[in-house]
């Protein structure tokens, strides 16, 4: 993370989680009720959280509670 994210201590919890793109964006127009997606950001430190998290949240109890 820190390879491809030099600027982490420098920004706040809301900045640090857009600069990945983990941030969902809110898109809304009308009556549309969808899911809310992720976009944007550095596909590489997406692709680098995305497997650990996915296990994290298999085999850790207190994860997996807040995953379900």
């Amino acid at each position: 993370m820190l390879i491809e994210m030099p600027e982490l201590g420098a920004l706040e919890g809301k900045q640090a989680s857009s600069l990945p793109g983990l941030a969902p964006i809110s898109r809304q127009p009308g009556k549309w009720q969808g899911k809310e997606r992720i976009q944007g950001g550095r596909a590489s430190l997406r692709r680098a959280i995305y497997m650990p998290a996915l296990v994290a949240a298999r085999y850790k109890p207190n994860l997996k509670a807040k995953y379900d």
